[in-house]
C-alpha cells in the first residue's frame, strides 16, 4: 500500500497555528541549513496563498510523519492508497497465457496474468450476508468457489495436474483458518453439505428443463421444504406463471422461478447471485423477507448462511444483516474486506474509504441529493398532454388517466411488473397504437426509445451500431467526454456487438438512445445488468443529456435509489399484474414517492452521512414514527 498524508481543512487553521508542519518538515529544515533555494512546487508541505490553505505534495514527501505529529489541531492524517496485496493472501488466480515474442518460446518477455481474488467471505448461520462491489471484481468467483464449482488454487496449485482429493484438502486447510469455512469446504468436497446456488445467468435453465411448466418443475424437485414452499409460492406470485413453460416466461418471471427453485430446497448454505434483475420493487421487498426467513431457518431450529450479490443498493441494505465489500481493479484483481455492519459497509463503499483498514480504493465519493427540490410546474411549458388512453390485449387491459408531461423534466415511471409501464412507453414512442377510442394520437416529436429487452443480434461493431440506430456520427472528444466515456463505451467502439457482456450491451443501448437527437427520450429499465457505480453514472449522464438537448425524458425503473436520484416527478402504475393496469399521476416527487411507498407498505429515509435511500426495517421505531406521521418518504424539505 502507498501511504499518503492528507489535510482535514475543517480543522486546519494556518493563520493562527504558527505552521509547525512547515517549520519542522525535515526536507524544509535540510534545505534551510544548506541554504538551498528550491522551487516552492518541490516543497512537500507549504501554504498556498491563492487557495488560502495548506497543501501537501506527495511526490516530494518522504512519509516521515513529522507534520502529522506536530500539528496542534490534528488536521493532518495518513491513509493507504490501493495496491494489490501480497501473494501470500491470494485465494485464486485464473490461468494466464504467456505473451510470446518471436518464434522461440524462450523469448517470452511478458506474462498476462489472469484475474486474482484475495480473501473469502465469512459464513454466518442465521445471517444474510451481502456482497457489494462493482462488476468484474470477483463476486461471482466467490460464489463459484463456495458452491464447489471452482476449486481455489491459492495461486500455486496446478489443478491441471492430477492431484488427490486428500492432498488438495490438506493444502486447502493450510490456507483456510476460520472453523466455519473449514467445515464448509470439507463437507462440500465430501458431498455431505448441500449447496443451493442461484446463478447469475438464467439461460442455463433452458438446457436443464425441457417442455415442462414452472409448477411441474418446482413440485418435482427433491429435498423440498414444504412449509417454506407455500411461502415462496405466495410471495413471488408463482401461481400466475405455474402453467407456463420456461421458454414462455419473461425475464422477471424466469428470475422468480430461478429464485424459487433454490429457496425451496433444504440445504446447508444458500448462494444467490443478482436476484433482483427484472424484478419490480414489490417483488424485491418480498424477496428480502424470504431470504431473512430462510437464513433464520423458518420454522426449524437450525439456521443457515445466506450470501447475496446485489447491485440495488436500497434492497441490499434492506435484506443484509452484514456486508462484505469488494474492491480492487475490475478484471485484474479483487480484495474482500472483513465482515462489516450493513450501514458502515455500504457507506464505506460510497465514500471509497475503509476506515477499518485505512485504505482509499476510489478517488472520488459517490454522493446523492439530500433534499427533494419539488419544483413548481405551474409556469412550466407543456411538452405533451393526453386524455384517457386505453390499450386492450387478449388477457390484459391498460387504462391511463389524462395527464401532462412538461418540457425539460425527467418523469420516473414505477410500479409492479405486468401493470402496463412498458405498454405506455411503447405508445408514447409510437411503437404500438392505443385503442381507437383513446384521446391520444402521438406526441408529434422526435423520439428516442431504449426497450426493456435488448439483444446482441447485430453483425458489426459497437460504433457501427450506434451510427446506424442513432444516426449520430459524432465521436469527437467532446462527445466522448459527455456521453461515451462516463458510460465506458468509448473503449468498446471497435468491439463486435455479439461479444458484449450483459452490462456492456446495456450501456451501449443507453448510449445509442441518448446519442440520437430527439426531443423525447424513453428508457425502459436502464439499470438492469449494471453495478452500483454504473447505475449512478447512468443517472448523471441521463440528466446531463436531457439538459443539453433541452429534451424531456421518461425512465421506467425499479431501483429505488435510482428513482430517487433521477426523477423530477413520478408516474405510478397499479392494478392487478397481467390482468389490468391503471395509473396515478403524474405527481410531484414527494407526493409521488409517498403514495408509491404506501402501496409497497414500506417507509424510506435518507442516510445522514451519504444521503442515500434507505428502506426502514419493518416495525422498527423509525418505521413506526414515519407511518404515524404519514411520512413514508422522508427527505429534508
Amino acid at each position: 500500500m502507498k501511504k499518503v498524508f492528507l489535510i482535514d481543512y475543517d480543522l486546519c487553521s494556518p493563520q493562527s497555528c504558527g505552521r509547525p508542519c512547515v517549520k519542522q518538515c525535515p526536507i524544509n529544515l535540510s534545505n534551510a541549513r544548506k541554504k538551498n533555494h528550491i522551487k516552492k512546487a518541490e516543497v512537500p508541505i507549504r501554504f498556498k496563498k491563492s487557495a488560502d490553505k495548506m497543501i501537501i505534495i506527495s511526490e516530494f514527501c518522504i512519509q516521515c510523519g513529522v507534520c502529522l505529529n506536530v500539528c496542534p489541531r490534528n488536521a493532518i492524517f495518513s491513509i493507504f492508497l490501493l495496491d494489490e496485496p501480497e501473494p501470500e493472501s491470494l485465494t485464486h488466480e485464473y490461468s494466464y497465457i504467456p505473451a510470446k515474442i518471436g518464434r522461440d518460446s524462450s523469448q517470452i518477455t511478458t506474462v498476462n496474468r489472469g484475474f486474482r481474488l484475495y480473501g473469502l467471505p465469512t459464513l454466518l448461520p442465521g445471517r444474510v450476508t451481502g456482497l457489494c462491489g462493482p462488476n468484474g471484481i470477483g463476486k461471482s468467483t466467490v460464489l463459484n468457489i463456495l458452491s464447489g464449482d471452482l476449486k481455489p488454487n491459492f495461486g500455486s496449485i496446478n489443478l491441471s495436474e492430477k492431484i488427490s482429493e486428500n492432498r488438495y484438502w490438506k493444502i486447502l486447510l493450510e490456507h483456510i483458518r476460520e472453523s466455519e469455512m473449514r467445515t464448509h469446504f470439507k463437507e462440500t468436497f465430501e458431498n455431505s453439505r448441500k449447496i443451493a446456488y442461484k446463478r447469475q445467468v438464467l439461460r442455463v435453465l433452458f438446457e436443464k428443463y425441457q417442455n415442462k411448466t414452472v409448477g411441474e418443475i418446482l413440485k418435482s424437485q427433491k429435498n423440498i421444504d414444504i412449509e417454506f414452499f407455500n411461502q415462496i409460492w405466495e410471495h413471488l406470485d408463482i401461481d400466475a406463471i405455474a402453467n407456463r413453460k420456461l421458454a414462455q416466461c419473461s425475464g422477471g418471471e424466469l428470475q422468480r422461478f430461478a429464485i424459487s427453485s433454490v429457496l425451496i430446497q433444504e440445504a446447508g448454505c444458500y448462494l444467490i447471485d443478482e436476484p433482483c434483475t427484472f424484478l419490480d420493487i414489490k417483488k424485491r421487498i418480498k424477496l428480502a423477507e424470504l431470504l431473512r426467513k430462510r437464513a433464520a431457518g423458518f420454522n426449524s431450529s437450525k439456521q443457515y448462511p445466506v450470501l447475496v450479490v446485489e447491485h440495488d443498493l436500497a434492497i441490499l441494505d434492506y435484506l443484509s444483516d452484514v456486508i462484505h465489500l469488494f474492491y480492487g481493479k475490475p478484471h485484474q484483481f479483487g480484495v474482500i474486506t472483513k465482515v462489516q455492519s450493513t450501514k458502515a459497509g455500504i457507506n464505506a463503499y460510497l465514500t471509497g474509504f475503509l476506515k477499518t483498514e485505512n485504505i482509499q480504493f476510489r478517488k472520488s465519493q459517490i454522493t446523492f441529493r439530500r433534499s427533494v427540490g419539488n419544483r413548481s410546474w405551474d409556469n412550466a411549458r407543456i411538452f405533451a398532454s393526453y386524455g384517457r388512453i386505453s390499450k386492450t390485449f387478449d388477457t390484459f387491459r391498460l387504462d391511463v388517466d389524462p395527464g401532462i408531461i412538461y418540457e425539460g423534466e425527467i418523469l420516473g415511471i414505477v410500479g409492479e411488473n405486468g401493470t402496463g409501464k412498458s405498454t405506455f412507453a411503447k405508445i408514447m414512442a409510437g411503437q404500438i397504437k392505443p385503442d381507437p377510442h383513446s384521446e391520444f394520437k402521438s406526441v408529434n416529436r422526435y423520439v428516442s426509445y431504449k426497450p426493456q429487452y435488448i439483444t446482441r443480434n447485430y453483425d458489426g461493431s459497437v460504433k457501427d451500431f450506434i451510427m446506424e440506430y442513432s444516426k449520430n456520427y459524432d465521436f469527437s472528444d467532446s462527445m466522448k467526454q459527455l456521453l461515451y466515456s462516463p458510460l465506458g463505451v468509448d473503449v468498446l467502439l471497435n468491439t463486435p456487438v455479439k461479444d458484449l457482456s450483459g452490462g456492456q450491451l446495456q450501456r451501449v443501448f443507453i448510449s445509442t438512445a441518448l446519442a440520437k437527437r430527439a426531443e423525447l427520450y424513453i428508457l425502459d429499465e436502464p439499470s438492469a445488468y449494471l453495478d452500483i457505480e454504473e447505475r449512478l453514472h447512468i443517472s448523471s449522464v441521463i440528466r446531463a443529456m436531457t439538459k443539453r438537448m433541452s429534451a424531456t425524458t421518461i425512465v421506467i425503473e425499479h431501483d429505488l435509489a435510482i428513482v430517487d436520484a433521477l426523477s423530477d416527478r413520478l408516474f405510478l402504475f397499479t392494478g392487478k399484474p397481467g390482468v389490468h393496469g391503471k395509473t396515478i399521476g403524474p405527481l410531484n416527487k414527494r407526493e409521488g414517492m409517498n403514495e408509491f411507498l404506501k402501496i409497497l407498505d414500506i417507509t424510506f429515509r435518507r442516510d445522514e452521512d451519504t444521503g442515500r435511500a434507505r428502506i426502514n426495517k419493518k416495525d422498527s421505531s423509525i418505521d413506526k414514527r414515519q407511518r404515524a406521521n404519514n411520512e413514508y418518504f422522508y427527505a429534508p424539505r
